[in-house]
């Protein structure tokens, strides 16, 4: 089977994921990979002995490269997908696919004016507690209210990334939390009521909201509560925290993908580390946070439909804008506005 060969835009905290795992994958070959910060260049060079690039165009004029990985901040999707689309390349992009529904269609549109394949890294959906759920679904009966949360500790947009302002937790976590819930259903949302907080990282400094809470309205009547924030204190057994409950007309299924089984105590505090997002085994990675990256590569080479492509992708930013424009509005929002 001819081997894949690739290039990764952005290899930052999460994108050195993408970087690790084609180089682990049999059926890819990394080529390069493209960064603005010269320090993450030269580390990648040194490390890996991998070609790179601070431009995309140069990159993909110069390479020969099969797919492209998109793994730049939040609100910097657009330039480098547009501009693998109009190279012809396949893309996965990091969720979100954007931060605005004008960016992510024209990146959907783009895409199908080139006849290019694009695939979004929603990984909750290859969490093995999300699949038990989404297989239990079909056995519990109609689906009556839902639960779900995921918030991360305050390093996140005061440490991590300069660019949080940019950004919201609504874009950062819950588009994670709405197309998995989306999956859940198996239809669409069709109305939106938040509220939130903008307090301590405007006082910091950082203008977007600590906190967000939306109700969402399905299509099959079923009401679900999203709670999402970055803002838990430093202490936090883990650097994020995130539960689930679906109450249904026969059955209660609930998921805690805080506490994964491990307990590691020191003379600071306890933590509770993802056995199954990403670790590593004999310099390895695996788990549910490669998968996606893995099934990128099967799915191209296979022929086979992306488990969440453009079109889910831009749902979840239709329910992202959705929740802002109820926060700025104070009332509910139908999803056929926007």
């Amino acid at each position: 089977m001819k081997k894949l060969r690739v290039a990764v835009v952005g290899a930052g905290i999460y994108g050195i994921n993408h970087v690790n795992a084609y180089l682990w994958n049999e059926n890819t070959d990394l080529v390069a990979v493209c960064d603005l910060d010269s320090e993450i260049r030269k580390s990648i060079e040194e490390k890996y002995r991998v070609k790179t690039y601070a431009d995309v165009e140069e990159m993909l004029n110069n390479e020969d490269i099969d797919a492209v990985s998109i793994a730049t901040p939040d609100a910097f999707h657009l330039e480098p997908s547009l501009t693998a689309i109009r190279h012809g390349k396949p893309i996965l992009v990091e969720k979100p696919l954007a931060t605005t529904i004008e960016d992510a269609t024209k990146i959907l549109e783009e895409a199908k004016k080139h006849n290019v394949r694009v695939a979004v890294d929603y990984h909750k959906r290859w969490d093995p507690a999300a699949i038990n759920l989404k297989n239990e679904l079909s056995n519990v009966g109609k689906p009556i209210r839902g639960y779900m949360s995921m918030d991360d500790i305050i390093d996140v947009p005061t440490e991590w990334f300069n660019w949080a302002h940019k950004s919201s937790p609504v874009h950062f976590l819950g588009t994670h939390c709405y197309d998995q819930i989306r999956w859940f259903m198996g239809c669409e949302v069709v109305e939106v009521y938040a509220v939130g907080n903008k307090d301590l990282l405007s006082s910091k400094g950082i203008d977007t909201y600590d906190s967000v809470q939306a109700i969402l309205t399905f299509e099959n009547g079923c009401h679900w509560t999203v709670e999402n924030s970055w803002v838990f204190p430093k202490g936090f057994a883990k650097n994020n925290d995130g539960r689930t409950q679906i109450v249904c007309e026969n059955g209660l299924l609930r998921a805690d993908s805080q506490n994964r089984g491990v307990e590691i105590f020191d003379n600071k505090k306890c933590k509770t580390p993802n056995s199954y997002f990403i670790l590593e085994s004999n310099g390895r990675p695996m788990g549910f946070g490669i998968e996606p990256i893995n099934d990128f590569v099967y799915c191209l080479l296979n022929e086979k439909p992306f488990v969440a492509d453009a079109f889910d992708g831009l749902q979840a930013e239709r329910i992202a804008e959705a929740v802002h424009r109820s926060l700025d509005t104070h009332r509910a929002v139908k999803l056929s506005e926007i």
